[in-house]
């Protein structure tokens, strides 16, 4: 009997590898038509090999599948889910359905179904106080200038960019549009902010957009549009400042409150001298001359509307001084808060303004509104420009601006009521 071969054990020729288009292929391996040009999709595959039409199925990572063209000529399919959706592309070649591809493999491996939506959605989300843990919410000053800030620089530029599409160019621009270096920097971090809520929310991937900074007189894309097209970002729309009735509301409503007459009388020298909210509160009896009629801070005190306000500022100087002399009132402050201390913003807010702002309706029952504190400072302003007839040099040195550019810029503005004061001036 002759002997048997020994057995051999048959070892794999082929690498396992997959050949990139354009790699040497191993000899011996015959070179079909279907797989003759691996082109970037063939590149990318799984391995995972299937007849369908003579084609092989291209299985892709994040469970994209890949049709081919079943005939010279025919369209590329692929298909996927997201968000629980199935969701399908085509087009005439593989290059072309692979660069569709990039997006939506964006999208899958970060696992951000919501990247396809609009910037508008973006700053709701970011908006939306439900996103965040009921201790970490923001307090509603904070709110009320994170929704300013948005509507203001960021929607003009964002507002209908897919979060896909949103780009380092489009940050910057958004932090470009402040007016001030002290403004650029506040956008910034709330650009900061709205792209880290982006990114958890699914909006956005990309952690590089906040690197951005304000530059002056760079301009990469157009500024955002305001009300009036033209206008500087200056530009205070008149809607946004309350009328004299509104301060009266509003100063009734505080006289309601403990030691109301002091509130009134605080409301109304913020809305007809321009001090604003700090200056307010560390205003004490050194600083007011009320026979002169004049603030150390170089703000006129005027008579409104038949407001008594420098024989009411003169009462309270009085009282004030007595509170010191007497210790109840050490810092000789002019609106102290109860305890006879600075009033913090957020107290002041929450234990006094709150209820004022429901009572004028100045906000509804959900705590929106148009106006706040700040607004009395628009009062004064325009108040000086339009009733008083001052000069914007002299309005803007009271106001405390850089120079009166900024001044005409936030309340005269570049084109609003042009063609009104053009047809005055040709009647």
């Amino acid at each position: 009997m002759a002997d048997s071969a020994p057995a051999r054990a048959n070892f794999p020729t082929d690498s396992p590898q997959l050949f990139r288009k354009g790699a040497a292929r191993g000899n011996g391996r015959p070179k079909s038509a279907s797989s003759s040009d691996r082109g970037l999709l063939r590149s990318a595959s799984t391995g995972r090999a299937a007849n369908r039409g003579g084609g092989d199925v291209i299985e892709l990572e994040h469970g994209i599948t890949v049709y081919p063209a079943r005939t010279c000529g025919g369209r590329w399919r692929a298909v996927w889910y997201e968000d629980g959706v199935r969701e399908q592309c085509e087009s005439v070649s593989e290059e072309t359905l692979a660069a569709k591809l990039e997006k939506v493999t964006e999208r899958l491996a970060a696992d951000a179904p919501n990247m396809r939506r609009p910037g508008a959605d973006l700053i709701a989300w970011y908006l939306n106080p439900d996103r965040l843990p009921a201790e970490r919410r923001w307090s509603r000053k904070h709110a009320d200038t994170q929704r300013r800030l948005c509507q203001r620089f960021a929607a003009p530029v964002i507002a209908t960019v897919a979060g896909q599409d949103i780009k380092t160019r489009h940050t910057q621009a958004i932090v470009n549009a402040a007016p001030t270096v002290g403004e650029g920097d506040r956008v910034r971090r709330m650009v900061s902010a709205m792209v880290s809520a982006g990114i958890d929310g699914g909006y956005l991937v990309s952690s590089r957009l906040v690197r951005v900074h304000w530059q002056a007189g760079d301009r990469t894309m157009p500024a955002p549009a305001v009300s009036v097209a033209g206008e500087s970002p200056l530009w205070v729309d008149p809607a946004e400042i309350p009328s004299a009735r509104d301060v009266a509301r509003l100063a009734r409503a505080l006289s309601a409150e403990r030691h109301g007459e002091r509130y009134e009388l605080m409301a109304l020298t913020a809305a007809y001298s321009g001090l604003r909210w700090g200056e307010l509160a560390a205003l004490t009896v050194g600083q007011v001359d009320h026979r002169a009629r004049v603030i150390a801070v170089d703000r006129k005190v005027i008579e409104v509307g038949g407001y008594p306000l420098a024989e009411r500022l003169a009462i309270r100087i009085q009282a004030a001084q007595a509170g010191l002399e007497a210790g109840t009132n050490p810092f000789g402050l002019i609106f102290p808060s109860p305890r006879g201390k600075y009033w913090r913003s957020s107290n002041f807010r929450r234990n006094i303004l709150e209820r004022a702002y429901l009572d004028a309706g100045w906000r509804d029952g959900s705590g929106e509104g148009r106006w706040t504190w700040h607004s009395l400072r628009h009062v004064y302003c325009t108040t000086a420009l339009f009733t008083w007839k001052l000069e914007p040099t002299d309005v803007s040195r009271m106001a405390g601006h850089a120079n009166y550019r900024i001044t005409l810029d936030m309340y005269v503005g570049t084109t609003a009521g042009v063609l009104d004061r053009a047809r005055a001036a040709t009647e």
